[in-house]
């Protein structure tokens, strides 16, 4: 699929689900995570089309439901899902469901995560609701090597209790089995009109589940490309090369799917 037939077919859709990840993907990857913003383009874009009618807007993130909500919040009315489906809110905001957390294996993995942590320099450790993550984007070159040895013991641990590990990028991240994001698409699909068109884009091996779910089921797997992962472990409808060419992409279907903003006014300052 070349991008012109993506947007004939988006922009006519009779209902139509826009999903996409967050970072790497209306966002760029940044060092320190907490710096991640959103393009403000891919925002001022998915505002319009939240706004189109029969169009449904989602943000699919591993980040909390509570952190996507804070950097999203000039969208207003949109589906969030937070910690790959652990946590979704509906467009008011309010939180439509919730799964249980594994506390007692978190706990445990924490302590062991903790104490890699200590050893290794500039290893990032961060506890969520449903999952713990260790970050080690920012681990110097000669600590890598100690790092993912210590890492994969860590990974070993999760598995042993029930848990899944993701290997994103730059990041371990272990959580329940119960929750992905294909399912997350699943959970939105059940309370949109029979026969909405899914879109989806990401760029990490977490959203490779939603993008099987959406061509699965007879929509579009979008993947962002970059240099540390140039290509998925799925087929994807559309290959893009960075943020850029998606919030791009983002502003054309906007502005031909009828949001209440104009081409012109989408078009960055």
């Amino acid at each position: 699929m070349d991008i012109s037939h993506f947007i004939e077919r988006a922009a006519a859709a009779p209902s139509l689900l826009l999903a996409t990840d967050f970072d790497g993907t209306i966002a760029e990857i940044t060092m320190v995570s907490g710096g991640a913003a959103a393009a403000p383009v891919a925002l001022q874009a998915l505002r319009a089309l939240s706004r189109a009618p029969a169009t449904a807007v989602a943000i699919v993130t591993g980040r909390t439901i509570h952190d996507v909500a804070a950097r999203t919040a000039a969208l207003g009315g949109v589906w969030r899902v937070g910690e790959h489906g652990a946590e979704i809110a509906a467009p008011g905001g309010e939180l439509v469901y919730q799964a249980e957390a594994p506390v007692e294996a978190l706990d445990a993995l924490e302590r062991d995560a903790d104490e890699i942590a200590r050893r290794v320099p500039a290893l990032w450790v961060e506890r969520k609701r449903c999952s713990i993550a260790l970050h080690w984007r920012l681990v110097a070159a000669e600590d890598r090597p100690a790092a993912f040895a210590a890492i994969e013991v860590w990974a070993g641990a999760a598995r042993r209790r029930g848990l899944v590990v993701m290997e994103g990028r730059s990041i371990h991240e272990a959580r329940g089995a119960a929750n992905d994001k294909g399912g997350a698409l699943s959970f939105l699909m059940a309370r949109l009109p029979p026969g909405t068109l899914i879109v989806y884009a990401g760029d990490d091996t977490t959203d490779e589940p939603a993008i099987a779910h959406a061509r699965a089921n007879g929509g579009v797997g979008v993947y962002i490309a970059s240099p540390e992962r140039p290509s998925p472990r799925v087929e994807p409808d559309l290959t893009l090369h960075g943020p850029e060419a998606w919030s791009a992409l983002l502003r054309e279907l906007a502005a031909r799917r009828g949001g209440l903003v104009s081409a012109e006014a989408l078009r960055p300052a």
